[in-house]
């Protein structure tokens, strides 16, 4: 990533409490790309987007399994949280 978007990540991450659910983060993640989206003028470049949000998702989860093993092994008495 760039210096400007690892940046932009910190800015957003920062901005994320401890006592946030999960999915009301996502929630939150989703309809900021969806308005960042609607910004778009052209109706290519907007379907552009969500191809290339949905073409992400395989990668997505890779490294979120991955980076869940990692935080697993590092914090083996912490308990994973309960989603369902």
């Amino acid at each position: 990533m760039s210096e400007h978007i690892d940046e932009l990540c910190n800015r957003i991450a920062s901005a994320i409490r401890d006592d946030d659910d999960p999915s009301d983060i996502f929630h939150a993640l989703c309809a900021l790309y969806t308005f960042n989206m609607s910004l778009l003028t052209c109706p290519h470049c907007r379907k552009q987007a969500a191809h290339a949000l949905k073409k992400s998702i395989p990668e997505m989860l890779a490294n979120a399994n991955r980076e869940a093993a990692k935080h697993a092994s590092e914090n083996p008495t912490q308990q994973p949280m309960t989603c369902h």
